[in-house]
């Protein structure tokens, strides 16, 4: 219809009334319609909907992702009781064996703070200990090197390759020392199954356990190259005895931010490789080590490395900031009043055989001295305080008695869906006697006891691609709202051209007749 002639139809007298009413109310009614529908049209894009496209992409290689492989044991043990045993401190072995048993034994439902102070005097000589004579975790960490066993250290894609640099693949944790492979990125699988995959040979080292541990094995950790590991959460566990298949599917996930979606960056200020966004297991790690260090008054072994490695020490100045005052009380004193000056010289006297020969071990030793003499040292927590904090944190998680920020999914991610089987290995004592002579096991009894075989591969080569996109984008609202108005009153941009095109000339002419008028 031709909006200059509508009034002209609506006012013609030669039409009967009825019709005129008739086209009244068919106008009325077209202008009521269009308006609901731009309305409708307005409000459903307002609502930022989102719709998830998901594609499968088959590529000629797939990056493996990084590992982080723990031991459940949290120190070598057996160097801890030998070098006591040699500097006569058995009583002191005996308070932390007893001092590990009340923190294993605990079930989560009583008042720790309770139970930490009726065995106030048995905490209380292992930390003294601590701060006299060096870390425990550190003294006595595991060598990871005895983690990887058989020559070579493992195996991808059929050629044998060793861990570069063991030096570089230290990780410290929650759980003690761990290793990390593929932090590169370098092991790209391009054939499917577990012959295209990663394998390798692990050692338990059963016999270097606390007594109180709990369960036995190692804990492997599936992650991005950027994202970092510092405590014991969504790992898997892998049994001594065991050849363990773990088949992975790769999963590549980009997220809208608002208004369309609830995905946020948050920079990543812990970040092993510098990393610009935290991943939702780094933000949970985040938030339980500050609150460990706000109501412990204390920095995790673990977590102080990790910063003093980085070189980002002006993170544990901000904390010991808030750790002096709390210090300062009469209750943490009485635990934390020695000095470092006594570690500086026996940090490494008598803990164990002399590692002179070793220049990897040597240099890993030198790291830790030159750790110990940093001035945020006196401010880390001893091993059974740290022990007894994560418990008491956790458990605070489990009540709710503790606020920690909800984690916000990051815009773009890597994932992993991983299927988990296993079965005997050694299977045999002729598989034993055929393969395994270059581990080194001594009997097969011994290979069952503390040999697990590891294999992370992909079956097919391919990301599951999945992309959150906006249901209703401006384009949309545009094509929608010019196609809603034209079909029911004939409204296009040629009709907006007009309209502007008769203003123009109305105020054209107007002015003509003003000037013509003075004129005369």
């Amino acid at each position: 219809m031709n909006m200059k002639r509508l009034p002209q139809v609506l006012r013609q007298k030669r039409r009967p009334r009825i019709c005129r009413i008739l086209w009244a109310i068919v106008v009325g009614a077209l202008f009521i319609m269009t308006i609901y529908m731009v309305y409708s049209l307005l409000r459903a894009y307002f609502k930022y909907d989102s719709y998830n496209q998901s594609s499968t992409l088959w590529k000629d290689n797939v990056t493996l992702p990084a590992l982080t492989i723990c031991s459940s044991n949290y120190i070598n043990y057996t160097s801890m009781r030998e070098a006591m045993e040699r500097e006569d401190q058995v009583e002191v072995l005996e308070a932390f064996d007893q001092a590990m048993g009340l923190l294993e034994r605990y079930d989560g439902v009583g008042n720790l703070s309770e139970l930490f102070d009726a065995n106030k005097e048995v905490f209380k000589k292992v930390v003294k200990y601590e701060v006299e004579r060096g870390s425990l975790q550190m003294k006595f960490s595991l060598d990871i090197k005895t983690m990887v066993t058989g020559t070579p250290h493992y195996f991808f894609e059929s050629i044998g390759r060793n861990v570069t640099d063991v030096k570089e693949s230290i990780n410290p944790t929650e759980l003690g020392m761990c290793l990390d492979i593929n932090e590169d990125g370098l092991l790209q699988q391009s054939i499917g199954g577990s012959r295209g995959g990663f394998s390798i040979n692990l050692n338990t080292n059963l016999r270097d356990y606390l007594p109180t541990t709990s369960s036995h094995g190692l804990i492997i950790f599936i992650r991005d190259q950027d994202e970092n590991v510092m405590m014991n959460q969504g790992g898997y566990f892998i049994s001594p005895g065991t050849e363990t298949f773990v088949k992975l599917k790769a999963k590549s996930a980009k997220r809208l931010g608002p208004p369309h979606g609830t995905c946020k960056n948050v920079e990543n200020i812990y970040s092993k490789r510098n990393a610009k966004y935290e991943s939702i297991r780094e933000c949970w790690q985040r938030q339980a080590v500050e609150a460990m260090i706000h109501k412990c008054a204390c920095i995790p072994i673990y977590f102080a490395g990790k910063m003093w490695f980085q070189n980002k020490t002006h993170i544990l100045d901000e904390f010991i900031e808030i750790i002096k005052p709390i210090r300062a009380q009469d209750y943490y004193q009485s635990y934390y009043d020695g000095t470092t000056e006594t570690v500086n010289k026996t940090f490494f006297k008598e803990s164990g055989p002399s590692t002179t020969e070793d220049n990897m071990t040597s240099e890993i030793d030198q790291i830790k001295k030159l750790f110990i003499n940093a001035p945020f040292y006196k401010y880390t927590c001893a091993l059974i305080h740290e022990r007894a904090c994560s418990v008491l944190v956790n458990n605070m998680i489990r009540k709710r008695t503790v606020k920690f920020e909800r984690c916000p999914e990051p815009c773009q991610y890597n994932e992993w869906e991983a299927v988990v089987t296993s079965s005997p290995f050694p299977s045999t004592r002729q598989y034993f006697n055929m393969f395994l002579r270059s581990v080194e096991m001594p009997t097969y009894e011994h290979a069952k006891d503390n040999i697990a075989r590891l294999h992370v591969y992909y079956d097919d080569i391919r990301v599951q691609d999945t992309q959150q996109k906006p249901a209703y984008q401006p384009h949309n609202l545009l094509a929608e709202f010019g196609g809603t108005v034209d079909l029911f009153i004939g409204f296009s941009f040629f009709t907006i051209l007009q309209l502007i095109e008769i203003m123009i000339a109305a105020c054209v002419l107007k002015c003509r007749g003003r000037k013509e008028e003075e004129k005369v």
